[in-house]
């Protein structure tokens, strides 16, 4: 083929011009112009969870999964949704819920199918749009959610014109897996001491049985944990007092009315000695007296780690998922947009966030795999 010579390339290009400018060659072409594609607003970004191990963190500046502290959100098989910030983390990261569908759930809290199922990531981006940095004026940090529950232990009976009475809940007791997340023992708290005034006492017994790896040992007395003025650590396997940089399995401490128990396991995980602990979901009938192997999943279904509550701990069981909405075990999207707030060091930022899928952008990944949709604001 031959190459235009410089001048007849330059007659084409001249050409060219005129007939564009005069709407082509014929003065009968009414084809309308074809408008750009106007991009979305949002960006999208996947976060791999699938190692239940440990939680996924991802940063909304980037769009992608990091290791080290600049990330918001942070999503751990099984355990749940955590922000950058309060009890989860040493960040400054809080949120809020800006926009959440009506009706998704009955006056039970069970999810209603239909409503879940009129959801899609196409049809909610209009209300994801609609939200703006004045959305929400009241964000909120993450707070603790222990896996023992301080009701499931303690029992606080009123006295009219005296201070309650604290005493044993005597149903109690878990079937508890070390931090290491070899051993397990059944647990119960035998004896509290909860005296308020001027020097406040809170103290409790606890008994133990360690599991062999074939049958639980006779129930042995702890020593007595003192936990009236500083928090105190409980290592299962040898049933004694640590420290939190040794390798605890419960411990407790006060948090105004409140004494959380906990594992050393998610949320709760101790920094200098992160662990795999947790409470075990008990199927046996009879509960915990009536396990015989904590291995056995069908006794001991799983075992729950500590967990952050915060805004995302709502509206579905996992936050900006709901489990089993239509049966089996799928995790469905709330498509609740969230206002995420970052006061960094080096200024604040804001994001508007929703989860799109907990099975990639497709849907047919395993579980974990989450979408977000999400886009930075300005205030």
């Amino acid at each position: 083929m031959k190459l235009l010579t410089s001048k007849k390339l330059l007659a084409v290009i001249i050409s060219s011009t005129l007939l564009s400018a005069c709407g082509g060659s014929s003065g009968s072409d009414t084809t309308p112009d074809v408008p750009a594609t106007v991009a979305p607003k949002y960006s999208v970004a996947s976060l791999d969870a699938t190692d239940g191990s440990q939680a996924a963190r991802l940063d909304l500046v980037s769009g992608s999964t990091v290791t080290d502290t600049t990330w918001q959100i942070a999503y751990q098989k099984f355990v749940g949704f955590k922000l950058n910030g309060g009890i989860s983390a040493d960040g400054k990261v809080s949120g809020c819920a800006a926009h959440e569908y009506a009706d998704l759930f009955d006056a039970d809290g069970n999810p209603v199918v239909d409503k879940f199922k009129a959801l899609t990531a196409d049809s909610t981006a209009s209300e994801f749009d609609k939200v703006d940095a004045n959305a929400c004026t009241d964000f909120t940090f993450d707070a603790l959610k222990t896996s023992i529950v301080t009701k499931d232990w303690l029992t606080v009976t009123a006295a009219p014109q005296a201070a309650p009475v604290y005493s044993v809940n005597v149903d109690n007791g878990w079937i508890v897996r070390s931090a290491d997340g070899d051993d397990y023992s059944r647990v119960k708290v035998k004896t509290v001491e909860v005296a308020h005034g001027a020097t406040s006492i809170y103290k409790v017994v606890l008994t133990s049985e360690l599991w062999t790896g074939s049958v639980f040992t006779a129930a042995v007395d702890s020593l007595e944990l003192d936990f009236s003025s500083t928090r105190v650590f409980w290592d299962l396997e040898t049933n004694t007092l640590v420290t939190e940089s040794d390798d605890w399995d419960l411990s407790l401490m006060v948090n105004g009315r409140d004494f959380p128990m906990q594992v050393n396991g998610g949320a709760s995980a101790s920094a200098s000695s992160p662990g795999k602990g947790g409470a075990g979901a008990v199927m046996a009938a009879g509960g915990v007296d009536a396990v015989t192997d904590p291995t056995d999943t069908t006794q001991v279904y799983k075992y729950f780690a500590d967990s952050a509550s915060g805004v995302l701990s709502a509206p579905g069981n996992y936050g900006p998922l709901q489990y089993a909405v239509d049966g089996g075990h799928a995790m469905w999207p709330t498509f609740t947009t969230y206002l995420i707030k970052d006061e960094a060091d080096s200024g604040t930022r804001l994001f508007k966030v929703q989860v799109l899928s907990n099975q990639g952008e497709s849907g047919d990944l395993a579980s974990a795999n989450l979408v977000f949709r999400y886009q930075e604001l300005t205030e």
